[in-house]
């Protein structure tokens, strides 16, 4: 069976750096939640869509990918903050929130996927541009100085 694949943007060594540093705030007000589980460092990314398996050879997708990609002209992205997802009350994951208030992520995601002919890909669903950060085993409360604190690390652009 071909592996279930997916388009993601990797991070900037610096942006990494910061949201290892929001961790580290983080866990220093909520020492619980190191018992979850984290995403490790050089994994962090942005989900743009997944692709399921795919019935295309990988290596012609990844040369459409890359020249449709080429057409694509830079912008830039803002990490504003950390939030828990789906409430502080009860998370279930911290997510780094982007800010794409262009939808420029979203037309890259659309300028991408065709690369990739797939069956399994359908409609996508509005893209909430995020890193996830951590999952939890069960949902959790969340004290919003700790989100704050970890979130004063965030807000460059790259």
């Amino acid at each position: 069976m071909p592996p279930r694949c997916f388009l993601a943007l990797t991070l900037p060594e610096a942006v990494v750096s910061t949201l290892c540093e929001a961790r580290g705030t983080f866990l220093a007000r909520e020492p619980e939640w190191a018992r979850e589980k984290w995403v490790a460092a050089p994994l962090l990314h942005v989900t743009l869509a997944f692709l399921g398996p795919l019935d295309d050879d990988l290596e012609a997708g990844v040369r459409r990918m890359r020249t449709a990609a080429a057409l694509v002209p830079r912008f830039d992205l803002r990490l504003p903050g950390v939030t828990a997802v789906p409430s502080p009350r009860r998370a279930a994951m911290l997510w780094a929130i982007l800010d794409d208030p262009d939808g420029r992520l979203s037309g890259l995601r659309d300028d991408l996927v065709p690369a990739f002919p797939s069956p399994a890909v359908g409609p996508e669903r509005p893209l909430r541009p995020h890193v996830t950060l951590v999952r939890a085993r069960r949902p959790r409360h969340v004290e919003a100085g700790a989100l704050a604190e970890a979130s004063a690390f965030c807000g460059g652009a790259w």
